[in-house]
């Protein structure tokens, strides 16, 4: 085999793809793309504004049981959002800022003695405190019957402050037991009755326990009654032990970069595929093939496309890494600063790089086979069914291996050379040694090796002999 000869059908064929339109359009878009899928729902959970909803009750006692649900709702989910930032950015100080979270009489006093006790203690970490907003705010009812606000419901008619009532609840009781209507044009969200309904439940056990002669405020004691639970890492390389989300950001980190490697080597193998059945329509590997030999151009073909994506990750790479870098500087010690480190975590690179390039050299091999024993596209599809399954496999086993890394199915399956570059990405921040990465980079280099040689015989005979799916199908019908 030349390598002069190898090198010039991989020139060719990287200035074919990136002289195209498409390939400057998806170099452009894909990381905008990426990027508003990932941050899309968090900016718009914080830029909707907090939804409206009205009470309406028969017995005063049950509107104020269900607003001081939504009351309590709205506190404990700030503290959760506080808590969980403390935890990761000053886990020092967290105890006493969720002490003095605890004490303040309601939400808003709440965020902010936790925030003075953050900038008493820890100032660096002020800048990335949360500034949670509240799902669901409570007004006055605009009518005194459900009839009366109907058109405060379904948009026709505005509250004084011009905005649109999102919902509203409607309780009446029935034979002494409260009954629960919730009115709004969002049929698909049901939450406010969850609410109100676990609120009332609660109110219902505390009447029956006050019948049975426990004192309403024994009965909260006893509702309120929860353990505190705790995460620790056994390996002493862990230190003390706790579980953050400092611990868990890599595993984040890890399930992005899997989906983003299965889709990046399916699209750049059925770029191949794409290719060299329209360079065999067109009879242009005819052409080529008096000059070069097949092996020459299967590899060839392999090396440009290879090219292609090394151009489109060291645009993509210098950009990522760029903003993940400043991310996790400007973030600090925030949820967002600790997944943006973790994506730079030298494991997880090594891993990306590792099963990218194996598994492009494999699935491209066999894309460019399949390519080559068929005429059309549409013969293709025929053939793409079984590997299709095969790709899909890695991505089933994707969350169990989160779950559980070391389960027996995940780690038998990551030493199978065509599933190993997926899950050996998603299985390294569970502890894999590099001596494990390293014999599973081995595996998949002798499976390159395999797959490369049965590909080469497989694209001689379909470019060179003319083998081909119709051709079969025919010898086949004749048989018959």
């Amino acid at each position: 085999m030349s390598l002069s000869s190898t090198l010039l059908v991989a020139r060719r064929d990287y200035f074919a793809y990136v002289g195209a339109w498409g390939f400057w359009l998806s170099l452009l878009t894909a990381p905008l793309i990426i990027a508003l899928l990932i941050f899309a729902p968090i900016i718009l959970a914080r830029a909707e504004p907090s939804r409206v909803l009205a009470v309406v009750a028969e017995n005063a006692a049950d509107a104020e049981t269900v607003t001081a649900a939504f009351e309590a709702n709205a506190r404990r989910e700030a503290r959760g959002e506080v808590r969980a930032y403390l935890d990761a950015a000053a886990p020092t100080i967290s105890p006493a800022a969720t002490e003095v979270f605890d004490a303040a009489p309601n939400r808003d006093a709440a965020i902010a003695a936790a925030r003075a006790v953050v900038a008493a203690q820890a100032p660096s970490s002020l800048r990335a405190f949360p500034q949670p907003t509240q799902r669901y705010q409570l007004v006055t009812p605009p009518g005194e019957t459900i009839e009366a606000m109907r058109p405060y419901l379904d948009g026709t008619q505005m509250l004084l402050d011009g905005r649109q009532l999102y919902g509203a609840l409607n309780i009446r009781r029935a034979e002494g037991a409260p009954i629960i209507e919730y009115w709004s044009v969002n049929l698909s969200h049901d939450e406010p009755s969850n609410i109100a309904r676990g609120a009332l439940r609660l109110a219902m056990q505390r009447e029956a326990l006050a019948a049975q002669g426990l004192a309403p405020t024994e009965a909260d004691r006893i509702d309120g009654l929860e353990p505190s639970v705790a995460q620790f890492d056994p390996r002493p390389s862990a230190g003390e032990g706790r579980v953050t989300i400092r611990d868990r950001a890599p595993f984040y980190a890890a399930l992005a970069l899997a989906f983003i490697l299965w889709s990046v080597v399916f699209s750049v193998a059925n770029m191949l595929l794409s290719g060299v059945i329209e360079e065999k329509s067109n009879k242009i590997l005819d052409t080529l093939l008096t000059s070069v030999s097949p092996i020459e151009l299967l590899t060839g073909k392999l090396l440009g496309v290879a090219m292609v994506s090394l151009t489109l990750f060291l645009f993509w790479g210098a950009l990522g890494g760029t903003l993940l870098s400043f991310a996790a500087e400007r973030a600090g010690d925030s949820i967002l600063g600790q997944v943006a480190a973790a994506f730079l975590e030298p494991r997880l690179l090594a891993a990306f790089a590792i099963g990218f390039i194996a598994g492009y050299l494999m699935y491209g091999a066999i894309f460019l086979a399949l390519g080559s024993l068929c005429e059309s596209i549409q013969e293709a599809q025929t053939l793409l069914g079984p590997v299709a399954l095969v790709l899909a496999v890695p991505m089933l086993l994707i969350t169990p291996a989160l779950d559980n890394p070391n389960a027996p199915i995940v780690e038998a399956a990551s030493w199978i050379p065509i599933f190993t570059p997926f899950l050996l990405l998603v299985r390294a921040p569970a502890g894999l040694s590099w001596a494990e990465i390293a014999g599973m980079g081995g595996i998949m280099i002798i499976a390159v090796i395999v797959i490369l040689w049965l590909a080469a015989r497989v694209f001689r005979a379909g470019v060179v002999d003319q083998v081909s799916m119709a051709n079969w199908r025919g010898r086949k019908n004749a048989k018959e």
